[in-house]
């Protein structure tokens, strides 16, 4: 969840961060999964001017993870 050590992003990098609506768009999971990802951790996400804002680099590593490896049979 959001960050309040030095890692925290500055007020310009989150002013150019995608919103929970917008990633909805991006990974086609609904607001409620992505706020339940970011709730258990799963999604990196900052409060910004009351809305969760997500780094495109956190949503791009997100993404990868729902990816699951194929199988290869024998």
């Amino acid at each position: 969840m959001g960050s309040t050590d030095s890692t925290t992003p500055t007020h310009e990098t989150l002013l150019g961060a995608f919103t929970v609506a917008q990633a909805e768009d991006i990974t086609s999971r609904s607001s409620f999964v992505l706020r339940a990802d970011i709730r258990a951790g799963k999604l990196t996400a900052y409060k910004f001017g009351g809305l969760w804002r997500i780094l495109p680099s956190d949503l791009e590593a997100y993404r990868k993870s729902l990816v699951t490896p194929s199988r290869s049979f024998l």
